[in-house]
């Protein structure tokens, strides 16, 4: 914890600098530490920098979010979304339930952690899939169902991201057929709802509804990530509010045959993505090399922006006004910074970095 505590302060002094000047609120930085020897069993650290008040909380499971109340997650154990908190506990969540009957549930939070969306698929007796959406601020207010599916051989709906300053959500059509290629997450069927009104509305997002890739969501604009036939990734880029569309060329590349985990600036100025090859067969996470690649999506243009790193990469935010990058690694773990300027990379924490609390 010392050592957690003591490299949490590279990551955030400019905060502590501001936070000086608005002493009312309270900041809580919260890690995730996963345990070496089992992939499920986890530790969360919930850091008070301004009181330097720090608490752990044990957990075994997947699928850790972070909300305005605390991190929520879904317990291996006893398979119920639990929520652990800054104050150390863990309790049954207060609104989100998964039934033993249910197949499976999702969940995404918005970036500013203060409203969740959820999906839970439930099996008929014919094994086909029903799935209903739910919409609620991280409190429990607000709680709307906003759709349910009809049942579909195979087919769930998964929420994806809420798109920035608006009252939509991007939802996901996913097929039990599809087989997983590379390290990243790909989607395909991709759609959005618009939850403004009383009246829940769908409409499919721009560009090739059978492109099976990378995706990205900005604050007015919407990134793919497509294989070009001489090798790199194309990336599509569709302004959400126009039907134009930005292509920026492809790297080349071809050596990296996999990419993905793309996330784009808040003012949509730029994008970045990891690209990674096969190594060796040393075994499952270790096998992969990688590079991070920026989109800069004012000149229409990509670069490689870091030395190849041992393992599959996960950028998790831009900082310090886009000028770095946090990311962190599969094998290795961690929170990484990378500065833009001079490709120079360091380790900031040794947990994962979910994000940062604000107690009013």
């Amino acid at each position: 914890m010392q050592r957690l505590l003591s490299t949490l302060l590279l990551l955030c002094c400019t905060c502590l600098v501001q936070a000086q000047a608005v002493p009312p609120a309270q900041h809580w930085d919260v890690f995730l530490l996963r345990d070496a020897t089992s992939a499920e069993t986890t530790t969360l650290s919930f850091i008070n920098l301004l009181s330097g008040e720090a608490n752990e909380v044990e957990a075994q499971g997947s699928q850790f979010t972070l909300t305005t109340l605390g991190v929520i997650y879904l317990d291996s154990a006893d398979k119920a979304v639990k929520l652990a908190q800054n104050d150390g506990t863990v309790r049954k969540h207060p609104f989100i339930e998964l039934a033993a009957s249910d197949h499976s549930i999702d969940w995404v939070v918005s970036a500013d952690g203060a409203r969740i969306a959820w999906t839970i698929a439930r099996q008929l007796a014919d094994e086909s899939l029903t799935t209903t959406t739910w919409l609620a601020e991280s409190d429990g207010d607000n709680l709307r169902e906003l759709l349910v599916d009809r049942p579909r051989t195979g087919i769930r709906l998964l929420p994806v991201a809420f798109r920035p300053r608006n009252e939509q959500l991007i939802m996901e059509v996913r097929t039990a057929e599809v087989v997983e290629t590379g390290p990243y997450l790909l989607r395909s069927g991709l759609f959005v709802l618009d939850f403004a009104t009383g009246d829940v509305n769908s409409r499919q997002l721009p560009g090739e509804q059978d492109c099976y890739c990378a995706f990205g969501i900005g604050a007015d604009v919407m990134l793919r990530l497509v294989p070009s036939a001489a090798g790199g990734f194309v990336a599509k880029v569709f302004p959400l509010e126009s039907n134009q569309t930005m292509v920026v060329e492809a790297l080349p590349v071809a050596e990296f045959p996999y990419a993905g985990n793309l996330i784009v600036s808040g003012d949509d100025s730029l994008a970045v993505y990891a690209l990674s090859q096969v190594a060796d067969a040393a075994g499952a996470d270790s096998r992969f090399r990688s590079v991070l690649a920026r989109i800069d999506l004012l000149a229409a243009r990509q670069e490689i922006i870091s030395r190849t790193l041992p393992t599959v990469v996960r950028p998790i935010a831009f900082s310090e006004d886009n000028s770095a990058l946090l990311f962190t690694t599969v094998n290795a773990g961690g929170t990484w910074k990378l500065r833009l300027a001079d490709q120079a990379i360091s380790k900031v924490a040794d947990g994962v970095y979910l994000g940062r609390m604000i107690d009013s």
